[in-house]
């Protein structure tokens, strides 16, 4: 009887997060297209992770990005509070998952340095307000290799969304402003408190 209570959350925690957690769900009509297209790019490669912060132009851009940070498909869409969410969402799990592994001073990330990441250049005139990933120390290199040989549960550090393991879990995402192995494990726009 267990087994199949067990069963059957997980089939439906599955289902939940295959309805919620696509792009198309969080963008305005006009964008559900390219958003459509990402969703499709995800469900095909599963190899990836996902790429989301705000750009200095003030719309959001999503890259699908392959292990080596190639991408593999990118779209730029307007701000909407799904979005934001996503967004605030993915930059608190990052941060509560280098918190908990102890190595948020040795990575200099904080809350504020994930929120003021903007992606692509400034306008000429706001050179000064660039701002780039921070400098990742040699010893912090080696974390994403070891993330190859291990599942990972929401919340926890991966390396692509295969690493996660819990269903509903299933988006490994990177915010930016971070160094590049802080990408975590996590539900899709959820309440992260």
């Amino acid at each position: 009887m267990r087994s199949i209570i067990t069963l059957t959350f997980l089939v439906l925690t599955s289902l939940l997060s295959t309805v919620l957690g696509n792009y198309v769900d969080m963008v305005i009509d006009s964008e559900k297209e390219l958003a459509g297209t990402l969703d499709k790019f995800v469900e095909d490669h599963p190899d990836t992770y996902d790429f989301i912060a705000k750009s200095h132009d003030g719309r959001i851009v999503i890259q699908v990005r392959f292990e080596d940070d190639t991408v593999g498909i990118e779209g730029f869409f307007t701000e909407t509070p799904e979005l934001l969410d996503d967004l605030d969402v993915a930059q608190k799990s990052i941060l509560a998952s280098t918190v908990s592994a102890g190595l948020d001073e040795q990575s200099g990330t904080t809350l504020e340095s994930l929120q003021a990441y903007r992606y692509g250049a400034p306008d000429e005139g706001d050179l000064h307000k660039r701002q780039s990933c921070q400098p990742c120390r040699e010893c912090l290199r080696d974390v994403n290799e070891h993330l190859k040989k291990r599942a990972s549960f929401c919340g926890q550090f991966c390396s692509t969304r295969l690493s996660c393991v819990v269903p509903g879990c299933r988006r490994c995402y990177y915010t930016g402003g971070a160094c590049l192995w802080q990408k975590s494990c996590q539900r899709v726009s959820s309440n992260f408190d």
